[in-house]
């Protein structure tokens, strides 16, 4: 009896954590300086993080390393022969990115929003 109560209350207090989780699978948009557009195509499969993103001279570039839990992420990219370490917060239909400013410069902010 204890054990077909305790498997119930695991499995509720699962869905319960995985209907809140954050998909923000599909196309997002944004500027890089108010002045670049990129697009990121993400993909969410549990807390793994996978897609592409598009910069303004249109070469689709891959996330890579990719982790989101609890509204934040975090992933690598190749940009310019670097490694690029970008972290995120997700907040309703709007997600924060920050990631490391041109020639070792303050961390840049973009702003991206979902595409409709």
């Amino acid at each position: 009896m204890i054990k077909k109560a305790l498997t119930t209350a695991i499995m509720v207090i699962a869905f319960i954590t995985l209907s809140h989780a954050q998909d923000i699978t599909g196309k997002w948009a944004g500027k890089v300086m108010d002045q670049f557009d990129i697009t990121y195509d993400f993909k969410v499969d549990g807390t793994t993080l996978t897609g592409t993103t598009t910069g303004p001279d249109g070469n689709v570039i891959p996330i890579q390393n990719g982790v989101i839990k609890d509204g934040d992420l975090s992933y690598m990219i190749h940009l310019m022969d670097n490694d690029m370490k970008i972290t995120g917060k997700v907040k309703d239909d709007t997600i924060t990115l920050t990631m490391p400013g041109m020639g070792g410069g303050d961390p840049m902010t973009v702003i991206l929003k979902k595409v409709k």
